[in-house]
């Protein structure tokens, strides 16, 4: 990562990957009414594999892999809980295997993602607190031990349960990149805003880049 970091730094351009799950259902497999893009990783791995290929030889410099709805919080209540390991293990697989087999002489990085996505069958839309620490720390811990290069935490909208996932993922020790999606109400426009969460040994700190301007906050 010290090398991603440097290219970072010296103010390169960082090509991450399009969407995995929205384009593997774009290519014809169909999305799980409770899991969504999770049952792709038993239905059609193929496909979730020629996507992370395209990715790569188009270009990208980060491939994320396809665990975005694939913690215990989605599983569990739809009988695949016994599978929480196995799926996530072969999200990063299958990303694995394609930077092997198509980066050429070019690095390229693995994202485990996390995401804050709950069942569609919980009556209650967010996760007891105690629940959710348990289930985004388990997903990390997975991650991190099927070896990604950094953890990707996307599409973070709740606070409560954002800072819940954050927490794991820093308590990993990887690099943690965070996206938040933020709505502001400007008239009858909605501008969205992107969030790169930047840990420093010192300091947790976020900074928003919205469409013009730029700001920076202390996180806690």
């Amino acid at each position: 990562m010290e090398a991603l970091l440097k290219r970072i730094d010296n103010g390169d351009v960082i090509i991450l990957d399009g969407a995995t799950a929205t384009e593997t259902e774009r290519r014809g497999v169909p999305m799980d009414s409770v899991v969504w893009s999770a049952g792709a990783l038993k239905t059609h791995p193929d496909v979730v594999r020629q996507v992370h290929e395209d990715y790569v030889r188009a270009g990208a410099d980060i491939v994320t892999t396809n665990t975005f709805s694939s913690a215990r919080q989605v599983l569990g209540p739809a009988g695949m809980g016994d599978l929480v390991v196995e799926l996530n293990q072969r999200a990063v697989g299958l990303a694995k295997e394609i930077v092997r087999r198509a980066a050429g002489n070019r690095r390229v990085y693995v994202a485990g993602s996390i995401s804050t996505m709950s069942s569609r069958l919980q009556s209650e839309p967010m996760l007891p607190a105690e629940q959710a620490r348990t289930s985004y720390r388990e997903q990390a811990e997975i991650l991190a031990e099927a070896v990604v290069d950094l953890l990707m935490l996307e599409m973070m909208r709740d606070l409560e349960q954002s800072s819940y996932a954050i927490e794991a993922a820093a308590s990993m020790g990887l690099p943690t990149w965070v996206g938040f999606n933020l709505l502001r109400e400007s008239g009858s426009a909605w501008l969205l805003f992107v969030l790169l969460l930047v840990w420093g040994a010192d300091k947790r700190s976020f900074e928003i880049f919205p469409m013009t301007g730029h700001h920076s906050w202390q996180l806690w």
